[in-house]
């Protein structure tokens, strides 16, 4: 018997957005209610960093070039120009 790999359930709860302002910080804005605990980790992804992951599953075979490119689209809409990361809370 194989054992499947678990995977934690990530929700996103904010976006770390570009300043409005040149030359002011960036800043972070929740996008629900959100609590956090002693010992929680958030993730921050970048549109890069996971356009750099659906290159490497679809170079493994992991998923297919029609996927892929559905995953893309979808990134590209998930991530505007004015985001630098969304803020990711595993469950």
């Amino acid at each position: 018997m194989t054992q499947q790999k678990q995977y934690k359930k990530k929700i996103k709860v904010g976006s770390v957005l570009k300043s409005k302002t040149p030359g002011e910080p960036d800043y972070i804005k929740f996008s629900e209610d959100v609590s956090f605990s002693a010992g929680t980790t958030l993730s921050l992804v970048s549109k890069k960093s996971k356009l750099e992951q659906l290159d490497r599953l679809e170079k493994a075979g992991t998923i297919d070039e029609a996927t892929a490119a559905d995953r893309r689209e979808k990134t590209e809409k998930f991530f505007p120009d004015f985001v630098r990361f969304e803020i990711m809370k595993s469950e």
